[in-house]
């Protein structure tokens, strides 16, 4: 995890609520968790308080700011918007988001056949968030692209891998870049629908589905989303959700999906022995490349 470019704790948490929401000041605030980008803490028992920890956290939040609205606007899908914008203090240099607490528990504490029961779900909502953008902005360099653009470094990811699971993994990859690129409108994309990001709550027939973390939010091609299915499910899962989703087993867009379902198995494979998504990783390389990893 890369080193938090400011020091957050509760202290500082409930300093910045006072001075700037005191609407909110009686309610219990506590540490939730620290991600990547983001330090987050609950603010009573229906919201979260989401403060960057460095400079890409804050990049991030403006941009969710920005767009989500406009996704929210054009898919119809109910999303968790911030309520509230917190302003940079002589003590913290960063804007911050008041947002809904979304219940339930982290996909990536389940495992793969556990997962398979929320496919149907998880399909209706990509599909969802799936519309046509009414923008041709945010891009991504790195999400909703060709792939011919992260060929090179997906190469170099490649070259990284233990060699007996290189051969199969080149293959894979051309394959990817082979298929019939995509040609449609753009359209929204969360970006990074991992485990992770997903939050299931309930029990079937009333099992809920939803994403959270909207920081790679981009448009493009909807393979980029749909190469999480291999992160998430079963190989019975992923013929599952493509199916529900509506693209056919070996078409040009699971081919490309599949080439970013390797990208992401590789980006989250070296995480640590003990992080979920580390574990997701490389059950997911496992997977694709049907070796032991």
């Amino acid at each position: 995890m890369p080193e938090a470019e400011v020091s957050i704790d509760l202290a500082l948490v409930r300093e910045l609520i006072a001075a700037q929401a005191p609407q909110w000041d009686h309610e219990k605030i506590s540490y939730l968790a620290t991600g990547w980008d983001n330090e987050v803490y609950r603010l009573g028992e229906s919201l979260l308080i989401r403060l960057p920890r460095r400079q890409l956290g804050e990049d991030i939040g403006v941009k969710e700011r920005r767009w989500l609205p406009q996704l929210a606007h054009d898919s119809g899908v109910d999303i968790d918007l911030a309520i509230f914008e917190g302003r940079p203090t002589s003590s913290y240099p960063f804007t911050f988001s008041i947002c809904p607490y979304v219940p339930g528990i982290s996909a990536a504490r389940l495992n793969r056949q556990e997962r398979d029961e929320y496919v149907q779900e998880f399909a209706r909502l990509l599909r969802a968030i799936h519309q046509i953008a009414n923008s041709t902005e945010p891009r991504s360099d790195f999400r909703g692209c060709a792939l011919s653009q992260v060929d090179e470094r997906t190469r170099v990811q490649i070259s990284t891998l233990d060699p007996s699971f290189q051969r199969a993994a080149l293959e894979l990859w051309q394959e990817a870049l082979d298929a019939e690129v995509y040609e449609g409108s753009p359209v929204w994309l969360h970006g990074d629908p991992h485990p992770s990001n997903t939050v299931v709550d309930g029990e079937e027939p009333s099992l809920t589905v939803s994403l959270i973390d909207y920081g790679d939010l981009c448009v493009g091609d909807p393979a980029s989303d749909l190469g999480m299915c291999w992160m998430h499910f079963s190989s019975a899962g992923i013929g599952q959700a493509f199916e529900a989703y509506g693209i056919a087993v070996g078409s040009p867009t699971w081919r490309r999906a599949r080439g970013w379902g390797l990208r992401y198995a590789m980006m989250t494979a070296n995480l640590g022995a003990d992080d979920l998504l580390g574990i997701v990783g490389r059950e997911t390389l496992n997977s694709l490349l049907g070796s032991s990893v």
